[in-house]
């Protein structure tokens, strides 16, 4: 019988335009994300990921010595690809709940970015899995 690790990080609720902490990744396959909006969320969100030794700093720009750049995502719901250079754009009228899976087999470090914030807040949540 295989066994299975796993690990949830809540990475916060962003209500500015800021980026998460990245969270370490190394020995996990799996990441499934879920975004929950709140209050008629209006805002524009970017995943990102590194294979760097460390943490990368991301108020520096990506380069050889600190690298990490923007990575796709699969809609669970839809399986529409959201490629990583377009950000995700959230409009709503409600609160609602979507889930994303990040093919994390190589990468050490995976994060979020929060741009053009204009109403109220989105809480992100990771969950990191491997099977064994």
């Amino acid at each position: 019988m295989s066994s299975r690790n796993h690990n949830r990080y809540d990475l916060w609720t962003l209500a500015t335009n800021t980026s998460t902490t990245p969270v370490n990744s190394t020995y996990f396959r799996n990441a499934t994300i879920t975004i929950i909006a709140a209050n008629s969320a209006a805002l524009v969100l970017k995943c990102y990921t590194s294979n760097g030794a460390t943490a990368p700093d991301l108020t520096a720009a990506a380069s050889a010595t600190n690298e990490y750049a923007p990575t796709q995502m699969t809609n669970l719901d839809t399986w529409a690809n959201v490629d990583g250079s377009t950000w995700i754009t959230f409009a709503g009228s409600s609160d609602w709940v979507t889930r994303y899976e990040i093919n994390d087999n190589s990468n050490d470090w995976v994060w979020f970015s929060v741009i053009s914030r204009t109403a109220w807040d989105v809480t992100i949540r990771i969950d990191m899995t491997t099977n064994q």
